[in-house]
């Protein structure tokens, strides 16, 4: 009897435990925005899950699609995002203006780095536009204002002594729709970048006049920021998600998988499969450093040339305002420098 009773106390001690036990802590969801497929990558890494070590288990990904930094960063501020893209530009602006408390948490693309294919301005093949003082009162179509692209255009027009709104109109016009704008010549400069500007080579006819570089150098266009508050609180996660962008940035620049990566991308963008091919994740693409590390030196000089453009009207030090923890860890899990 005494064994018997001995033998009923385990067990229901057991089943208490199992009753009282916390459940398993659900994946925290990331809310991820994202703007032109592939210059923005990270999407495609959740088109192909099997590769990632962590996804569906401390994380998961809502990704939101956001038309320019600028725009992204009013979501960082609305809580609407928890990590966005964003350019030199908007990040500057920021910090200044809207008091956003954010960080610098990984890199994400570059411009006129390592011979790779960054933005040019086109004018059309037939076009009476030679120079940049030849755009003296003409129209000039930026995909949004105050993003990277709408201030590397003004750097270089600036250059050659023009100044915006007394010389020049900038209008906005969306990324796939810059093609059909300089051909009907509602535009008479447009901003082109892959795959759209091998498009418009293609079935426009144009001319490439000028490039974000040849007023700034090596641009380090976008990268990645997370809200302060969410990247604490959810320090696990973001490493997880980290450790996941560099497995899926190393699988998709691996040149063995670029077929399959090219099928995968133009399914998510619903684009033939055949321009993706041509270009993505090569030379013709833009650059994208293999560990996800952020061009700081780049990135200083490009926010410092809005100081003197006055686009902003204090100094930003960008490394006063970056977090590698998570990137660091996740490069010493994978073996990388």
């Amino acid at each position: 009897m005494k064994k018997r009773f001995i033998l009923l106390i385990t067990a229901l001690a057991i089943a208490l435990t199992a009753f009282t036990a916390s459940p398993q802590a659900a994946p925290v969801k990331i809310r991820l925005s994202y703007f032109i497929i592939p210059g923005i990558i990270y999407p495609l890494f959740f088109q192909h899950k099997s590769i990632l070590k962590n996804y569906g288990k401390s994380y998961t990904i809502e990704l939101i699609f956001i038309r320019g930094s600028s725009l992204a960063l009013q979501a960082l501020a609305a809580k609407e995002v928890d990590i966005s893209f964003t350019s030199f530009s908007s990040f500057s602006n920021a910090i200044i203006n809207g008091g956003l408390d954010i960080k610098i948490i990984s890199g994400l693309a570059q411009w006129s780095s390592k011979g790779h294919q960054g933005p040019e301005y086109v004018v059309l093949a037939d076009s009476p536009i030679r120079k940049l003082t030849d755009l003296k009162g003409k129209v000039l179509a930026v995909p949004a204002r105050g993003t990277g692209f709408h201030y590397a255009m003004v750097a270089n027009l600036k250059k050659a002594g023009l100044t915006e709104e007394k010389d020049y109109t900038v209008v906005e016009v969306r990324v796939p729709g810059m093609g059909a704008a300089l051909k009907s010549r509602r535009a008479d400069l447009v901003t082109a970048v892959p795959p759209f500007l091998y498009l418009m080579e293609k079935k426009i006819g144009i001319r490439r006049l000028f490039k974000p570089e040849d007023a700034m150098g090596v641009v380090q266009s976008i990268f990645n920021i997370g809200r302060t508050e969410f990247l604490n609180k959810h320090r696990a996660a973001v490493t997880d998600f980290m450790e996941d962008y560099l497995i899926g940035l190393k699988w998709f620049l691996d040149p063995k998988n670029h077929d399959e990566a090219s099928k995968i991308t133009a399914k998510f963008t619903k684009r033939p499969v055949r321009i993706y091919k041509s270009f993505a994740f090569t030379k013709k693409d833009f650059y994208r450093n293999p560990t996800a590390t952020p061009n700081m030196k780049a990135l200083q000089r490009n926010i410092d040339m809005l100081l003197s453009l006055g686009v902003i009207k204090k100094r930003v030090v960008a490394a006063d305002h970056t977090d590698f923890r998570y990137l660091n860890e996740a490069k010493r899990r994978l073996g990388l420098k």
